[in-house]
């Protein structure tokens, strides 16, 4: 029945021209899991979400196959968000986070940086739009199996969207955080139960700064949220203020 759903849920009239994008599902070491669970990721996707770094993330896919296809971008990559709670503004780098985040910590004080390290799954939208392809519920498949694995359970994530820069500043906030809405309804609809938070970044944080027009732009990102979330939701919904 839930592939079934999916296929209901994602199919639409393919556009002449197709916006790419990216998801980015952060995460941590394995001792950043929840206490209250003995499982391990029963996936390649899974671990890399649970544990995301370059190597853990190399081998992870969502191809519906389970192929990997190396002549190509890879379609799963790891980066890391930094948040700057005194400036209600974030960053990112390929540079994995100086330590490990302890998701349990007691809540961050609402100043200096959090680091949370990310992955990123590509996907497609149509052009101007903030629905997700039909071709493309394969790619949602894989992440609902990954994202509802028992070593995942307890987690949260704030869901953050991102376009280029070829509209004006205000429209893409609106199309950012609209994207991210689509693939957290998607996914909950699908029965994903985690806590998912939908988040606009507009064109704040651009992965390819040399080509701001540049389709991996064009992303949301899945950023996984400390036990105590406030302050890190509250600098993300800050990021993009229209």
């Amino acid at each position: 029945m839930r592939h079934l759903f999916l296929a209901l849920a994602f199919c639409a009239p393919l556009a002449a021209h197709a916006q790419s994008g990216e998801i980015f599902i952060p995460g941590g070491d394995d001792s950043a899991l929840p206490d209250d669970t003995a499982a391990r990721p029963t996936s390649a996707l899974a671990r890399c979400l649970a544990s995301p770094d370059a190597a853990t993330c190399a081998g992870a896919t969502v191809d519906p196959s389970g192929a990997m296809n190396e002549s190509a971008v890879p379609q799963v990559q790891f980066e890391t968000l930094v948040l700057d709670l005194d400036q209600k503004k974030v960053t990112s780098t390929a540079a994995p986070p100086a330590a490990a985040p302890n998701y349990a910590a007691p809540q961050p004080a609402a100043h200096g940086t959090v680091a949370l390290p990310s992955v990123a799954v590509t996907i497609e939208f149509d052009f101007d739009s903030a629905n997700i392809r039909g071709d493309q519920f394969g790619k949602l498949t894989a992440l609902v199996a990954a994202l509802s694995d028992p070593a995942l359970a307890g987690t949260s994530y704030a869901v953050i969207g991102h376009t280029d820069a070829s509209g004006s500043e205000g429209y893409n906030c609106d199309l950012s955080r609209r994207r991210a809405a689509s693939v957290a309804g998607a996914l909950n609809a699908a029965y994903v139960t985690l806590p998912l938070y939908p988040v606009g970044f507009g064109e704040h944080v651009l992965k390819n700064v040399y080509d701001p027009r540049a389709p991996e732009n064009r992303r949301v990102t899945f950023m996984r949220l400390p036990d105590a979330p406030g302050a890190v939701l509250q600098t993300a919904g800050a990021v993009c203020q229209y």
